[in-house]
């Protein structure tokens, strides 16, 4: 049964540049381009196959870009699934200025903070894990801060998207320049496999927490 919760926009979060493509904080931004490459699809089947047909380009972050209008601060594209449309953003900030280009866009629109969806990458959970979260702390996510700080509040949906941690022991796991380093490097040839996964199973989860609500979304994806 679809019930109708007004997500208006879902916005991803990454840094802009090439030298960035591909990494682990740049998740956001894989979820948001594998998404517009996947609009159109006239059935759920059809959707799950357009993900699963685009994720490997969105996992290297070489998709087309074809969809994306380019604005002041901001990219924007359209979503049109099965039961729903929505807007897509990509902050063209640095990440801890996320909230500067989504206020402005919010702001114009109209659209309150509790009609947004953002997608971000989540260190405190294990690379392949999904979770579905409305409102609540930023957890030291410096995307997150700014929008929280920019836009009216907390009370924005989140899909967190887990791309681990170092290893216990590591150098890059002793201090915050270590966990710094670590989400702005890029994933491994033996994790790309799990990296297309993730990617359709965020994707997934937004399409979910949009038509069927966050119940629905949280008990199918956090597990």
């Amino acid at each position: 049964m679809i019930v109708n919760i007004e997500y208006r926009t879902v916005v991803g979060l990454g840094n802009p540049g090439t030298r960035y493509l591909g990494t682990r904080h740049n998740i956001g931004f894989a979820v948001a381009d594998l998404l517009r490459a996947s609009s159109g699809a006239h059935s759920s089947g059809d959707l799950h196959q357009r993900l699963a047909h685009n994720a490997p380009a969105a996992a290297r972050g070489d998709l087309d870009t074809t969809g994306w209008q380019e604005l002041e601060g901001r990219q924007e594209a359209a979503l049109v699934v099965p039961h729903w449309s929505a807007m897509l953003v990509k902050p063209r900030t640095f990440m801890n200025r996320s909230g500067e280009p989504l206020q402005s866009l919010l702001a114009f629109k109209k659209i309150p903070v509790c009609e947004v969806i953002v997608v971000h990458d989540e260190v405190d959970l294990p690379l392949g894990s999904v979770r579905v979260k409305v409102g609540g702390g930023e957890g030291g996510h410096n995307g997150l801060r700014s929008i929280s700080a920019e836009c009216g509040g907390r009370d924005y949906a989140r899909v967190r998207v887990g791309v681990g941690k170092p290893a216990p022991g590591s150098p890059l796991a002793a201090s915050e320049e270590g966990l710094a380093t670590w989400v702005l490097s890029r994933f491994s040839g033996e994790e790309a496999p799990f990296v297309e996964e993730l990617l359709v199973r965020a994707a997934s989860a937004v399409v979910t927490l949009a038509c069927e609500g966050a119940a629905v979304a949280q008990n199918r994806f956090n597990r």
